[in-house]
């Protein structure tokens, strides 16, 4: 996902986004480790998707504050 995508988003949607990644990337490396998958890449992609979504739901939570 793009942070202009996840900007549009509000945070109770990040969030779930955001659950919903941490699970898919639970069953990732879970298929790793049992071989399933053999793309590592892929739980690079969804690290850095997590911490994408992350910064844009501290960097919402900063603007309302400012805005209070």
């Amino acid at each position: 996902m793009k942070a202009d995508e996840l900007r549009q988003k509000t945070i109770d949607e990040l969030k779930k986004a955001l659950e919903k990644q941490r699970i898919d990337m639970e069953k990732l490396m879970l298929d790793i480790l049992q071989k399933k998958e053999k793309n590592f890449n892929k739980a690079k992609v969804m690290r850095a998707d997590i911490a994408r979504i992350n910064s844009v739901i501290t960097e919402k939570k900063i603007i309302s504050e400012e805005n209070k």
